[in-house]
């Protein structure tokens, strides 16, 4: 009983704070000038994915003071490090990041080259703090390697889906209800951190009122990252993988936009609840 009043507390104290601080949030960007020009020309709010942070610092509080366990406690600060560091590096990515080099062949071309690109700063952080959680939940050095790319091409798969409205948001979703059905109530309550955010904020983002950007779409890669390393066997991760390296390399080919377009039924799925001409 305990365990599912604990879930619906994370919820709602989640879900509350994410509404109360989009506004906020939202009237900073744009006092701030962090807006963007979107694909129909519309000017938005870029990086409201720094909308995930106060819910989560908060219901990371929540979730400590409930937990003695030295082992929980080191996962819940685990998932906490993770999605701050890569929100900090997505905004940055935002507010300053270079558009004229674009995927990962593109910008650690330029990193050889001697020149650094915040898309390149993004993906070793991205690498290194992956690194950085494998090596806290695991001291098997296949495990820490495969844990750390898991996560790293996680984070980086939710970038790449992130050029609509809503994608990122129905793929991530979709991705935690299936975790949610084969794990434990604790991890259930790890996903509780930051899951309750991305609901509340998902109105504003099919609807392309903002865009979370790379401040957003960072915390979901990792997040869910994170999720299935904790979560899952070496065999599911393992699996996971290819799927992620996959997709990497068919992305660096192919524009994943057309790929859904071309297909009625992933078309169907990526423009419902949208507002058509309001796309980002």
């Amino acid at each position: 009983m305990y365990d599912y009043l604990m879930l619906l507390i994370l919820f709602s104290l989640g879900i509350s704070v994410t509404l109360i601080s989009i506004q906020f949030i939202r009237q900073m960007l744009d006092n701030c000038g962090l807006v963007r020009q979107n694909y129909r020309g519309k000017m938005i709010p870029v990086g409201m994915g720094i909308v995930f942070i106060p819910p989560l610092l908060l219901n990371t509080i929540v979730l400590l003071f409930s937990n003695v366990a030295p082992e929980r406690l080191i996962k819940i600060l685990v998932v906490a490090l993770g999605i701050i560091s890569m929100s900090f590096v997505g905004i940055i990515d935002d507010a300053i990041g270079n558009r004229d080099v674009t995927g990962l062949k593109g910008h650690f071309s330029n990193l050889f080259k001697g020149e650094l690109t915040t898309g390149a700063f993004k993906a070793l952080i991205g690498g290194i703090v992956g690194l950085l959680i494998s090596v806290t939940i695991s001291k098997d050095i296949s495990s820490i390697i495969l844990g750390m790319l898991v996560i790293a091409l996680s984070t980086n798969f939710m970038n790449l889906l992130d050029l609509r409205p809503g994608r990122a948001i129905k793929v991530y979703l979709f991705a935690i209800i299936l975790c949610l059905f084969f794990c434990s109530v604790f991890e259930r309550e790890l996903m509780m951190l930051i899951v309750p955010a991305v609901i509340a904020y998902f109105y504003y983002d099919i609807k392309a009122m903002a865009m979370m950007g790379d401040a957003g779409s960072n915390v979901l890669g990792i997040s869910l990252g994170i999720f299935i390393v904790i979560s899952f066997n070496m065999y599911v991760q393992i699996f996971v993988l290819i799927l992620l390296i996959l997709v990497h390399l068919v992305a660096e080919k192919y524009s994943i936009t057309k790929i859904i377009r071309n297909n009625k039924i992933l078309n169907y799925i990526d423009e419902f609840g949208r507002n058509k001409g309001h796309d980002k």
